[in-house]
């Protein structure tokens, strides 16, 4: 048997927490959507900028001998003149005829009470010398 004088206390208990929890769940919603598409944008930069920086052929080459060939030092101003123009900041590997980018994005949260967040994209994109055959 309850006493009288807790009468409602759950009641108050209940509006006062509830706005926490609506706001807590709320911040994950949208600070974790932020976080996704700030992850997806990092990984569409890096892709973008390895795609140009495989166009980086050494053009005297591919004129002289038909060699098509990258050309280390021009794939990577390529690539990091791509990621300049868009404003991100990134590393870019030159492997043989690879490109491997990796982009860096910081997010602030908005409304979680949690430091910023540093998510990382990555790529690699490769020269294709015309159609072999059909992809299996």
């Amino acid at each position: 048997m309850s006493a009288r004088g807790e009468r409602g206390s759950v009641t108050l208990l209940f509006v006062l927490l509830m706005p926490a929890l609506i706001i807590g769940c709320g911040g994950l919603a949208y600070d974790g959507g932020g976080i996704v598409a700030t992850r997806r944008q990092a990984m569409n930069d890096a892709e973008q900028a390895a795609r140009a920086g495989a166009q980086g052929l050494a053009t005297e080459d591919v004129r002289n001998s038909g060699a098509q060939e990258l050309d280390p030092a021009r794939a990577e101003a390529a690539a990091l003149d791509y990621l300049d123009r868009i404003g991100r900041a990134g590393t870019v590997v030159v492997d043989g005829d690879a490109v491997l980018v990796t982009v860096s994005i910081t997010r602030p949260m908005s409304i979680l009470p949690l430091p910023a967040v540093t998510l990382r994209g990555s790529a690699e994109a490769r020269g294709v010398r015309g159609v072999a055959g059909a992809e299996t």
